[in-house]
C-alpha cells in the first residue's frame, strides 16, 4: 500500500509541475471579452437652414405712348344709290301727316341716322312663281341706340315690266309686305345727332322685289 501512495504522489506532483508549452507564434491570438463596451453619444444640436429667398418680380416694362394726334379714320357708308326716290307724295290724309311728322323731325335733327347693316328681304315663293315686281316703303323709327322700334308699311307700287313704270297700290299681297318688314326690324344704323348728341328719328327704307 506504501508503494501505490508513493507512486500517486508522484504522478500528482508531475502534472502539477510539469512546464507548460510554449504559444506558437503563428497562431492567432483570440481576444476575449472583459465586458460590454461603453459607447459615447454625442447630442448634436440641429441648426436652422436659412430660407430660399424668392426671386424679385420682373421689372414692369415701360408705358408704350400713343401720340395724341393719331386719328383713326372712320368709315362712313353710304348707300345712297341703294335707295330708289318717291317721286310722289303721298295724296291722302294720313300719308300727309307722315310726310309733316318726318319734314318736322328732319328740321331738328343735324345728321340724319346711317346705316351700318342691311338685311335683303326674303322674296317669297308665291312672288316668284308669279313673277311679281315690286317696291315697298317702310317707315322705322330708329333710337338713340341706333336700332329699329317701329315699322310700318307707307307704300306699295307694282311694277311693270314692258312700260317700265309702277303702279301704286293700297295691297301688294304675297307676302311681300310681311317679308320688307322683317328685313327692315334688323337694320341697324349709326344713330341721328343734334348738338352732338344722338337722338331719335325717322327715316324710309325702300326694298324692291323681282327687280
Amino acid at each position: 500500500m506504501t508503494g501505490v501512495a508513493v507512486s500517486l504522489l508522484l504522478v500528482i506532483a508531475a502534472v502539477k509541475w510539469w512546464p507548460l508549452p510554449a504559444p506558437d507564434a503563428d497562431e492567432p491570438e483570440i481576444p476575449y471579452a472583459l465586458g460590454p463596451d461603453l459607447i459615447e453619444i454625442e447630442e448634436i444640436t440641429p441648426t436652422q437652414q436659412a430660407r430660399r429667398m424668392a426671386p424679385p418680380p420682373p421689372a414692369p416694362l415701360p408705358p408704350v405712348l400713343v401720340p395724341n394726334d393719331v386719328l383713326v379714320e372712320e368709315i362712313v357708308l353710304d348707300i345712297a344709290e341703294n335707295y330708289l326716290p318717291v317721286e310722289e307724295p303721298g295724296d291722302d290724309e294720313r300719308m300727309a301727316e307722315g310726310a309733316d311728322a318726318g319734314a318736322s323731325t328732319q328740321a331738328v335733327v343735324e345728321v340724319g341716322p346711317k346705316p351700318v347693316r342691311f338685311v335683303e328681304p326674303e322674296y317669297t315663293r308665291e312672288a316668284r312663281r308669279r313673277k311679281v315686281r315690286a317696291e315697298v316703303v317702310v317707315e322705322v323709327f330708329v333710337d338713340e341706340q341706333g336700332r329699329v322700334r317701329r315699322t310700318e308699311v307707307v307704300e306699295r307700287y307694282l311694277l311693270s315690266e314692258n312700260r317700265g313704270g309702277r303702279e301704286r297700290v293700297e295691297v301688294l299681297g304675297y307676302g311681300l309686305e310681311e317679308a320688307a318688314v322683317a328685313a327692315a326690324e334688323r337694320w341697324l344704323f349709326r344713330p341721328a345727332r343734334r348738338n352732338g348728341q344722338p337722338v331719335p328719328s325717322y327715316t324710309t327704307l325702300t326694298f324692291s322685289f323681282g327687280v
